[in-house]
């Protein structure tokens, strides 16, 4: 937990995921395009970007943490169709920090 009060892993592990997961589609879009799957880049790119802004969002309004770590993990599973999961490990980054989102806990002074 950080000093402030605020999450800190979680939101910085789900904006970590978002750049794993846009990092794909950008890296494989010639091979996307030659299998016929045009728009596939820029849906995992979207998921991609929507991670970042929630581990952004989760850090700063830290009120909505739970429900940006349930957001959270329903991009990162659906990033398998978009991004092929960031190759498995933005899949599990994902999940991991809106995990860590869901259960944080502000802690009682």
């Amino acid at each position: 937990m950080a000093p402030d009060n605020r999450p800190l892993i979680g939101p910085i592990v789900v904006a970590l995921a978002g750049l794993v997961i846009a990092a794909v589609p950008l890296q494989f879009a010639g091979v996307f395009g030659a299998i016929g799957a045009g728009d596939a880049p820029m849906v995992g790119l979207a998921i991609g970007v929507g991670l970042v802004l929630t581990g952004v969002a989760a850090r700063v309004r830290p009120t909505f943490t739970s429900e940006l770590g349930a957001v959270a993990i329903v991009l990162s599973l659906s990033s398998v169709f978009g991004a092929l999961g960031g190759l498995g490990v933005g899949l599990l980054l994902g999940v991991l920090g809106g995990s860590l989102c869901v259960a944080w806990k502000p802690a009682t002074s």
